[in-house]
């Protein structure tokens, strides 16, 4: 199995350029990133900023229906180093068909943010059902709030001095 060191790891870890932020990040490697990072100590860049949104959905419903007030707050997605984006079940067992509607309710999300502009090399996309529920999964409101996508949305701006 591989892991990945996410976006915004190495952003809070290893202080990086303009000229390294202008570049596609995502696809150079770690060693790279560091040696942009290391070649123009002379910025700094401040601690990363996490914002989230989080859409419910109806049962085995995929389809993405931000409110108002959401649909505002993703708006600041276009502005965002990085975007992760959360499908998530309420069902007690894992199943295919639940792994399935999570990342399908993931995508959704992600087909949303793509069609406002937000750039498809921003976005990462993890889902899974029967777990990591935010209310008590033994109650139908429970339920509803645990069937979900949670949209976190990471900024780093410049430190000023």
């Amino acid at each position: 199995m591989r892991k990945f060191l996410s976006l915004a790891f190495i952003m809070a870890v290893i202080p990086l350029s303009q000229s390294a932020l202008a570049a596609d990040v995502a696809t150079m490697p770690l060693v790279a990133v560091k040696a942009a990072a290391a070649a123009d100590s002379s910025s700094s860049f401040g601690m990363p900023i996490s914002a989230a949104v989080i859409v419910p959905f109806s049962d085995s419903s995929a389809v993405f229906k931000p409110d108002a007030e959401q649909s505002a707050r993703l708006a600041d997605a276009n502005g965002a180093a990085l975007v992760t984006i959360r499908g998530r079940t309420s069902t007690n067992r894992p199943s295919a068909k639940d792994e399935s509607l999570a990342l399908s309710r993931a995508l959704s999300a992600r087909s949303y943010l793509i069609a406002r502009g937000v750039s498809p090399l921003k976005v990462v996309v993890n889902f899974a059902s029967a777990s990591d529920f935010i209310s008590d999964n033994s109650t139908p409101e429970g339920r509803h709030e645990n069937q979900r996508v949670e949209v976190e949305m990471v900024f780093v701006s410049p430190l000023t001095n």
